[in-house]
């Protein structure tokens, strides 16, 4: 079965990395992470993006009420896959080549990039010629 994910909003992101860093989480260590980042955020907005995130499934927690502790209910490597084949599709047509040429357009790619990039392919089985 395949799981359809959706994009997360940039703060919801900032919320999924500290829940993906600690591998369990209460709403007291968000609040100060996310605050830590942004000042201005309240409880109550926290409160909504932790809800959202558990809408989209992207979390799942243990406990009651103000004992909560947070999970992610998907890996960080499944989301970072999921939008990096997005982003490949919506903005290359699935084409690796179109988005190693972007990447590449102002020779930002170093040698030692383009031979990891080669190892890469000789791994998934891609002929790189």
């Amino acid at each position: 079965m395949r799981t359809i994910y959706q994009e997360l909003t940039i703060k919801e992101y900032e919320i999924m990395k500290i829940i993906w860093s600690e591998q369990g989480v209460t709403f007291s260590e968000i609040h100060d992470y996310a605050s830590s980042l942004r000042k201005n955020l309240s409880r109550q907005s926290i409160n909504g993006y932790i809800q959202n995130l558990s809408n989209k499934g992207f979390i799942r927690s243990e406990g009651e009420d103000r004992h909560k502790i947070y999970y992610p209910a998907i890996s960080k490597a499944d989301y970072d896959k999921f939008l990096s084949n997005n982003i490949l599709n919506q903005l290359f047509d699935g084409s690796i080549k179109k988005f190693v040429a972007a990447l590449s357009g102002e020779d930002k790619l170093t040698e030692q990039t383009t031979k990891e990039l080669r190892q890469i392919l000789k791994r998934k089985g891609v002929d790189n010629k």
